[in-house]
Protein backbone atom coordinates (compact mmCIF):
# COMPACT_ATOMS: atom_id res chain seq x y z
CA UNK A 1 0.00 0.00 0.00
CA UNK A 2 3.00 2.63 0.44
CA UNK A 3 6.71 2.56 1.23
CA UNK A 4 9.46 4.48 2.76
CA UNK A 5 12.59 5.66 3.02
CA UNK A 6 15.31 5.55 5.30
CA UNK A 7 12.71 4.45 8.04
CA UNK A 8 15.26 3.67 10.66
CA UNK A 9 15.43 6.99 13.41
CA UNK A 10 16.49 5.82 16.85
CA UNK A 11 14.61 8.24 18.80
CA UNK A 12 16.37 8.90 22.10
CA UNK A 13 16.13 11.11 25.65
CA UNK A 14 17.50 13.51 23.95
CA UNK A 15 14.75 14.09 20.76
CA UNK A 16 12.08 13.85 23.54
CA UNK A 17 13.54 16.67 25.71
CA UNK A 18 14.43 18.78 22.46
CA UNK A 19 10.55 18.67 21.32
CA UNK A 20 9.40 19.25 24.83
CA UNK A 21 11.76 22.44 24.43
CA UNK A 22 9.79 23.32 20.86
CA UNK A 23 6.25 22.58 22.19
CA UNK A 24 7.34 25.18 25.22
CA UNK A 25 8.75 27.61 23.45
CA UNK A 26 6.60 27.46 20.31
CA UNK A 27 3.10 28.16 22.61
CA UNK A 28 5.00 30.24 24.84
CA UNK A 29 5.39 33.06 21.83
CA UNK A 30 2.07 31.82 20.77
CA UNK A 31 0.18 33.11 23.96
CA UNK A 32 2.93 35.99 24.22
CA UNK A 33 1.33 37.62 21.56
CA UNK A 34 -2.68 36.61 21.69
CA UNK A 35 -3.23 36.87 25.88
CA UNK A 36 -2.87 40.82 25.11
CA UNK A 37 -3.93 41.55 21.43
CA UNK A 38 -7.39 41.72 22.49
CA UNK A 39 -6.73 44.58 25.37
CA UNK A 40 -4.21 46.31 22.83
CA UNK A 41 -7.23 46.23 20.25
CA UNK A 42 -9.56 47.43 22.53
CA UNK A 43 -7.13 50.16 23.70
CA UNK A 44 -6.73 51.06 19.79
CA UNK A 45 -10.80 51.79 20.10
CA UNK A 46 -11.37 48.71 17.37
CA UNK A 47 -14.87 47.27 18.97
CA UNK A 48 -15.29 43.80 19.86
CA UNK A 49 -17.17 42.90 16.77
CA UNK A 50 -14.10 43.55 14.53
CA UNK A 51 -11.71 42.51 17.10
CA UNK A 52 -13.24 39.01 16.88
CA UNK A 53 -12.65 39.02 13.25
CA UNK A 54 -9.09 40.13 14.03
CA UNK A 55 -8.57 37.39 16.45
CA UNK A 56 -10.46 35.31 13.90
CA UNK A 57 -8.17 35.70 11.54
CA UNK A 58 -5.29 34.12 12.91
CA UNK A 59 -7.75 31.08 12.96
CA UNK A 60 -8.71 31.28 9.24
CA UNK A 61 -4.67 32.13 7.79
CA UNK A 62 -4.05 28.76 7.78
CA UNK A 63 -7.31 26.89 6.42
CA UNK A 64 -6.59 27.84 2.71
CA UNK A 65 -2.34 26.42 2.64
CA UNK A 66 -2.07 24.13 5.70
CA UNK A 67 -3.77 21.06 3.94
CA UNK A 68 -1.00 21.60 1.21
CA UNK A 69 1.85 22.67 3.53
CA UNK A 70 1.24 19.72 5.68
CA UNK A 71 1.30 17.12 2.85
CA UNK A 72 4.84 18.73 1.87
CA UNK A 73 6.06 17.81 5.18
CA UNK A 74 5.15 14.04 3.83
CA UNK A 75 7.04 14.53 0.68
CA UNK A 76 9.93 16.38 1.60
CA UNK A 77 11.84 17.35 5.31
CA UNK A 78 9.76 18.76 7.73
CA UNK A 79 12.04 21.12 9.43
CA UNK A 80 12.61 22.81 5.89
CA UNK A 81 8.82 23.73 6.52
CA UNK A 82 9.18 24.58 9.79
CA UNK A 83 11.83 27.44 8.84
CA UNK A 84 9.03 28.42 6.44
CA UNK A 85 6.54 28.94 9.15
CA UNK A 86 9.51 30.69 11.27
CA UNK A 87 9.38 33.53 8.36
CA UNK A 88 5.51 34.27 8.52
CA UNK A 89 5.65 34.72 11.91
CA UNK A 90 8.51 36.94 12.33
CA UNK A 91 6.08 39.09 9.14
CA UNK A 92 3.56 39.29 10.93
CA UNK A 93 4.85 40.09 14.77
CA UNK A 94 6.92 43.39 12.80
CA UNK A 95 3.27 44.46 10.87
CA UNK A 96 1.56 44.48 14.27
CA UNK A 97 4.12 46.59 15.75
CA UNK A 98 4.06 49.22 13.14
CA UNK A 99 0.01 49.31 11.58
CA UNK A 100 -2.92 50.25 13.54
CA UNK A 101 -5.57 50.25 11.04
CA UNK A 102 -8.04 47.18 11.14
CA UNK A 103 -7.45 46.10 7.97
CA UNK A 104 -4.02 45.83 8.34
CA UNK A 105 -4.23 44.16 11.59
CA UNK A 106 -6.68 41.09 10.28
CA UNK A 107 -3.93 40.61 7.56
CA UNK A 108 -1.13 40.65 9.97
CA UNK A 109 -3.24 37.85 11.88
CA UNK A 110 -3.78 36.15 9.10
CA UNK A 111 -0.19 35.83 8.06
CA UNK A 112 0.90 35.05 11.53
CA UNK A 113 -2.19 32.56 11.41
CA UNK A 114 -0.33 30.55 8.78
CA UNK A 115 3.01 30.46 10.85
CA UNK A 116 1.49 29.33 13.41
CA UNK A 117 -0.11 26.70 12.07
CA UNK A 118 2.81 25.36 10.44
CA UNK A 119 4.36 25.23 13.81
CA UNK A 120 1.58 23.08 15.29
CA UNK A 121 0.93 20.74 12.44
CA UNK A 122 4.37 20.18 10.97
CA UNK A 123 6.05 19.46 15.00
CA UNK A 124 3.77 17.81 15.86
CA UNK A 125 3.13 15.03 13.41
CA UNK A 126 7.19 14.86 13.10
CA UNK A 127 7.27 14.26 16.40
CA UNK A 128 4.55 11.39 15.56
CA UNK A 129 6.68 9.96 12.97
CA UNK A 130 10.05 9.43 14.90
CA UNK A 131 8.01 8.58 18.26
CA UNK A 132 8.58 4.55 18.76
CA UNK A 133 4.83 2.81 19.19
CA UNK A 134 5.32 1.88 22.64
CA UNK A 135 4.72 4.03 25.60
CA UNK A 136 3.28 6.56 23.19
CA UNK A 137 0.55 7.53 26.01
CA UNK A 138 3.36 9.29 28.29
CA UNK A 139 5.46 10.72 24.90
CA UNK A 140 2.43 12.58 23.63
CA UNK A 141 1.66 13.73 27.26
CA UNK A 142 5.23 15.06 28.02
CA UNK A 143 5.17 16.77 24.73
CA UNK A 144 1.82 18.13 25.63
CA UNK A 145 3.20 19.40 29.09
CA UNK A 146 5.79 21.54 27.17
CA UNK A 147 2.68 22.99 25.62
CA UNK A 148 0.91 23.06 28.93
CA UNK A 149 4.04 25.01 30.33
CA UNK A 150 4.07 27.48 27.72
CA UNK A 151 0.22 27.92 28.20
CA UNK A 152 1.33 29.23 31.73
CA UNK A 153 4.44 31.49 31.23
CA UNK A 154 3.73 33.11 28.24
CA UNK A 155 1.07 35.12 29.36
CA UNK A 156 2.97 35.70 32.88
CA UNK A 157 6.19 36.88 30.71
CA UNK A 158 4.02 38.78 28.40
CA UNK A 159 2.20 40.49 31.82
CA UNK A 160 5.62 41.54 33.05
CA UNK A 161 6.13 43.10 29.88
CA UNK A 162 3.36 45.33 29.50
CA UNK A 163 3.51 45.93 33.39
CA UNK A 164 7.07 47.13 32.56
CA UNK A 165 6.17 48.34 29.17
CA UNK A 166 3.21 48.04 26.92
CA UNK A 167 2.33 45.78 24.19
CA UNK A 168 5.34 46.78 22.16
CA UNK A 169 7.33 45.32 24.35
CA UNK A 170 5.65 42.48 24.50
CA UNK A 171 6.28 42.01 20.72
CA UNK A 172 10.24 43.12 20.61
CA UNK A 173 10.20 40.55 23.19
CA UNK A 174 8.61 37.53 20.88
CA UNK A 175 11.36 38.12 17.75
CA UNK A 176 13.90 36.88 20.59
CA UNK A 177 11.96 34.13 21.27
CA UNK A 178 11.19 33.39 17.76
CA UNK A 179 15.18 33.38 17.22
CA UNK A 180 15.26 30.89 19.71
CA UNK A 181 12.71 28.65 18.42
CA UNK A 182 14.25 28.92 15.32
CA UNK A 183 17.66 27.48 17.08
CA UNK A 184 15.82 24.33 18.65
CA UNK A 185 14.02 23.55 14.90
CA UNK A 186 17.82 23.07 13.89
CA UNK A 187 18.48 20.59 16.28
CA UNK A 188 15.43 18.45 15.54
CA UNK A 189 15.99 14.88 14.13
CA UNK A 190 14.19 14.56 10.48
CA UNK A 191 11.28 12.21 9.73
CA UNK A 192 11.48 9.36 6.64
CA UNK A 193 9.91 10.15 3.55
CA UNK A 194 7.05 7.66 2.53
CA UNK A 195 5.60 6.73 -0.99
CA UNK A 196 1.76 7.00 -1.32
CA UNK A 197 -1.03 7.81 -3.92
CA UNK A 198 -2.46 11.15 -3.11
CA UNK A 199 -5.89 9.80 -2.36
CA UNK A 200 -4.79 8.14 0.03
CA UNK A 201 -5.73 10.51 2.59
CA UNK A 202 -9.11 11.09 1.21
CA UNK A 203 -8.86 7.25 2.52
CA UNK A 204 -7.90 7.71 6.10
CA UNK A 205 -10.57 10.58 6.08
CA UNK A 206 -13.47 8.88 5.15
CA UNK A 207 -13.03 6.09 8.10
CA UNK A 208 -16.23 6.65 10.53
CA UNK A 209 -14.11 7.13 13.19
CA UNK A 210 -11.89 9.80 11.68
CA UNK A 211 -14.80 11.40 10.58
CA UNK A 212 -16.71 11.46 14.15
CA UNK A 213 -13.22 12.69 15.50
CA UNK A 214 -13.15 15.98 12.78
CA UNK A 215 -16.47 16.95 14.21
CA UNK A 216 -15.66 16.36 18.03
CA UNK A 217 -12.53 18.68 17.65
CA UNK A 218 -14.67 21.06 15.53
CA UNK A 219 -17.10 21.59 18.39
CA UNK A 220 -14.26 21.57 21.22
CA UNK A 221 -12.33 23.97 18.40
CA UNK A 222 -15.02 26.68 19.37
CA UNK A 223 -14.48 26.46 22.86
CA UNK A 224 -10.82 27.32 22.54
CA UNK A 225 -12.44 30.40 20.04
CA UNK A 226 -14.16 31.98 22.32
CA UNK A 227 -11.45 32.15 25.02
CA UNK A 228 -8.98 33.58 22.77
CA UNK A 229 -11.22 35.94 22.17
CA UNK A 230 -13.19 36.62 25.51
CA UNK A 231 -11.50 35.33 28.01
CA UNK A 232 -8.85 38.29 28.69
CA UNK A 233 -10.98 41.17 27.93
CA UNK A 234 -13.37 39.34 30.93
CA UNK A 235 -10.98 39.50 33.23
CA UNK A 236 -9.66 43.15 32.51
CA UNK A 237 -12.81 44.84 31.15
CA UNK A 238 -15.80 43.30 33.22
CA UNK A 239 -13.77 42.32 36.49
CA UNK A 240 -11.13 44.50 36.72
CA UNK A 241 -8.09 42.36 36.72
CA UNK A 242 -4.41 43.88 36.50
CA UNK A 243 -2.40 42.78 33.86
CA UNK A 244 -0.29 40.99 36.38
CA UNK A 245 -3.16 38.55 37.73
CA UNK A 246 -4.11 37.90 34.00
CA UNK A 247 -0.66 36.00 33.97
CA UNK A 248 -0.94 34.70 37.60
CA UNK A 249 -4.66 32.82 36.15
CA UNK A 250 -2.74 31.53 33.27
CA UNK A 251 0.28 30.47 34.83
CA UNK A 252 -1.47 28.83 37.76
CA UNK A 253 -3.62 26.98 34.56
CA UNK A 254 -0.61 26.20 32.44
CA UNK A 255 1.48 24.78 35.45
CA UNK A 256 -1.84 22.14 37.19
CA UNK A 257 -2.34 20.86 33.20
CA UNK A 258 1.15 20.65 32.87
CA UNK A 259 1.06 18.56 36.32
CA UNK A 260 -1.87 16.54 35.42
CA UNK A 261 -0.58 15.86 31.77
CA UNK A 262 2.14 12.67 32.48
CA UNK A 263 -0.59 11.06 34.51
CA UNK A 264 -3.10 11.46 31.81
CA UNK A 265 -0.72 9.74 29.03
CA UNK A 266 0.37 7.10 31.71
CA UNK A 267 -3.14 6.50 32.37
CA UNK A 268 -4.23 5.76 28.48
CA UNK A 269 -0.86 3.26 28.64
CA UNK A 270 -2.00 1.47 31.62
CA UNK A 271 -5.85 1.23 30.83
CA UNK A 272 -5.52 1.71 27.14
CA UNK A 273 -9.36 3.07 27.16
CA UNK A 274 -9.87 6.65 25.09
CA UNK A 275 -13.92 7.24 25.92
CA UNK A 276 -13.51 7.82 29.50
CA UNK A 277 -10.63 10.81 28.97
CA UNK A 278 -12.49 12.24 25.89
CA UNK A 279 -16.39 12.25 27.20
CA UNK A 280 -15.57 12.66 30.68
CA UNK A 281 -12.89 15.38 29.44
CA UNK A 282 -15.43 17.19 27.17
CA UNK A 283 -18.04 17.39 29.85
CA UNK A 284 -16.04 18.53 32.90
CA UNK A 285 -14.52 21.20 30.14
CA UNK A 286 -18.24 22.71 28.90
CA UNK A 287 -19.39 22.67 32.76
CA UNK A 288 -16.16 25.10 33.89
CA UNK A 289 -16.72 27.41 30.94
CA UNK A 290 -19.41 28.43 32.35
CA UNK A 291 -18.51 28.56 35.70
CA UNK A 292 -15.73 30.80 34.09
CA UNK A 293 -18.43 33.93 33.69
CA UNK A 294 -19.32 33.59 37.65
CA UNK A 295 -15.93 34.01 38.59
CA UNK A 296 -15.37 37.58 40.55
CA UNK A 297 -11.95 37.58 41.62
CA UNK A 298 -8.69 36.32 41.05
CA UNK A 299 -9.33 33.38 43.76
CA UNK A 300 -12.56 32.11 41.89
CA UNK A 301 -10.96 32.76 38.76
CA UNK A 302 -7.82 30.49 39.63
CA UNK A 303 -10.50 27.58 41.44
CA UNK A 304 -12.71 27.99 38.08
CA UNK A 305 -9.90 27.70 35.61
CA UNK A 306 -7.79 24.95 37.14
CA UNK A 307 -11.33 22.49 37.40
CA UNK A 308 -12.17 23.89 33.28
CA UNK A 309 -8.49 22.55 32.68
CA UNK A 310 -9.29 19.01 34.30
CA UNK A 311 -11.36 18.27 31.72
CA UNK A 312 -9.44 20.23 28.41
CA UNK A 313 -6.40 18.29 30.03
CA UNK A 314 -7.81 14.45 29.18
CA UNK A 315 -9.59 15.91 26.17
CA UNK A 316 -6.65 17.51 24.69
CA UNK A 317 -4.64 14.47 25.27
CA UNK A 318 -7.63 12.29 23.02
CA UNK A 319 -7.12 14.74 20.43
CA UNK A 320 -3.29 13.93 20.07
CA UNK A 321 -3.74 10.48 20.68
CA UNK A 322 -6.65 9.70 18.48
CA UNK A 323 -4.24 11.75 15.39
CA UNK A 324 -1.26 9.47 16.59
CA UNK A 325 -4.06 6.32 16.70
CA UNK A 326 -6.41 6.93 13.75
CA UNK A 327 -3.95 8.15 10.97
CA UNK A 328 -0.43 6.27 9.38
CA UNK A 329 2.53 7.78 9.91
CA UNK A 330 3.77 7.98 6.09
CA UNK A 331 0.78 10.39 6.09
CA UNK A 332 0.89 11.79 9.17
CA UNK A 333 1.64 15.73 8.18
CA UNK A 334 -1.12 16.24 5.38
CA UNK A 335 -3.66 14.38 7.79
CA UNK A 336 -2.63 16.54 10.95
CA UNK A 337 -3.36 19.29 8.63
CA UNK A 338 -6.17 18.09 7.70
CA UNK A 339 -7.59 17.57 11.72
CA UNK A 340 -5.95 20.83 12.51
CA UNK A 341 -7.87 23.06 9.78
CA UNK A 342 -11.41 21.01 10.70
CA UNK A 343 -10.00 22.73 14.75
CA UNK A 344 -8.86 26.34 13.67
CA UNK A 345 -12.47 26.36 11.12
CA UNK A 346 -14.01 26.04 14.75
CA UNK A 347 -11.38 28.35 16.31
CA UNK A 348 -12.41 31.16 13.82
CA UNK A 349 -16.56 30.12 14.44
CA UNK A 350 -15.84 30.55 18.38
CA UNK A 351 -13.88 33.81 18.22
CA UNK A 352 -17.28 34.87 16.17
CA UNK A 353 -19.67 33.97 18.04
CA UNK A 354 -18.13 35.36 21.51
CA UNK A 355 -17.36 38.71 19.45
CA UNK A 356 -21.23 39.04 18.28
CA UNK A 357 -23.10 37.66 21.85
CA UNK A 358 -20.69 40.07 23.53
CA UNK A 359 -21.76 42.67 21.93
CA UNK A 360 -25.31 42.34 23.60
CA UNK A 361 -24.64 40.07 26.67
CA UNK A 362 -21.14 40.64 27.78
CA UNK A 363 -18.13 38.37 27.60
CA UNK A 364 -19.88 36.75 30.81
CA UNK A 365 -22.62 36.17 29.17
CA UNK A 366 -20.40 34.72 26.24
CA UNK A 367 -19.24 31.97 28.27
CA UNK A 368 -22.40 31.24 29.73
CA UNK A 369 -24.45 30.40 26.46
CA UNK A 370 -21.72 28.93 24.62
CA UNK A 371 -21.06 26.52 27.63
CA UNK A 372 -24.47 25.09 27.38
CA UNK A 373 -24.05 24.35 24.12
CA UNK A 374 -20.72 22.75 24.48
CA UNK A 375 -22.53 20.43 27.77
CA UNK A 376 -25.44 19.49 25.23
CA UNK A 377 -23.01 18.53 22.65
CA UNK A 378 -20.91 16.46 24.75
CA UNK A 379 -23.59 14.21 25.80
CA UNK A 380 -24.73 13.95 22.23
CA UNK A 381 -21.11 12.20 21.33
CA UNK A 382 -21.14 10.34 24.27
CA UNK A 383 -23.07 7.04 22.79
CA UNK A 384 -20.82 7.52 19.33
CA UNK A 385 -17.78 8.05 20.80
CA UNK A 386 -18.53 4.55 22.87
CA UNK A 387 -19.70 2.68 20.03
CA UNK A 388 -16.59 3.59 17.82
CA UNK A 389 -13.75 3.87 19.88
CA UNK A 390 -14.02 1.01 22.67
CA UNK A 391 -11.20 -1.21 20.45
CA UNK A 392 -9.61 1.73 18.55
CA UNK A 393 -6.43 0.41 16.66
CA UNK A 394 -3.36 1.76 15.48
CA UNK A 395 -2.29 2.91 11.84
CA UNK A 396 0.66 1.37 10.72
CA UNK A 397 3.56 3.65 9.24
CA UNK A 398 2.46 2.32 5.64
CA UNK A 399 -1.58 3.33 6.45
CA UNK A 400 -2.23 -0.66 7.16
CA UNK A 401 -4.34 -0.43 10.51
CA UNK A 402 -3.65 -3.13 13.13
CA UNK A 403 -6.24 -5.23 14.62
Amino acid sequence: MGSYHNSSIRFNNWHMILFFCCSFTMTCLLWMVLAFLPIYLSKLGIQSKMAGFIIGAYSIGGLGFIIPFGMLADRVSPKKTLFLGIFFILLHIVGIKNLTLPFWLAICAFVGGLGLSIFQIVLFALFLKVIPEDKRGIRISLYQMGFFLGFGFGPLIGAQLHHCGDYQLVLSASLVVTAILALFFSLLPDSPIYAFRWNEYRDDIVQPRALLFLIIYFIYGMHFGVEQTGFSVLMKKELGFSTREIGIVYMAVGMWMAFLSPFTGHRFDVQGRITPLLIGGLLISSVFHIATAYADNLVQMIGARILHTLGDTPAIFSMGMLTALLFPQGRMGGNSAIVYSVRTLGIFVGNFVAGIIAATEGYRGAFIYTGLFFVIASLAFWPFVHSLYANVSVASSDGVIKK
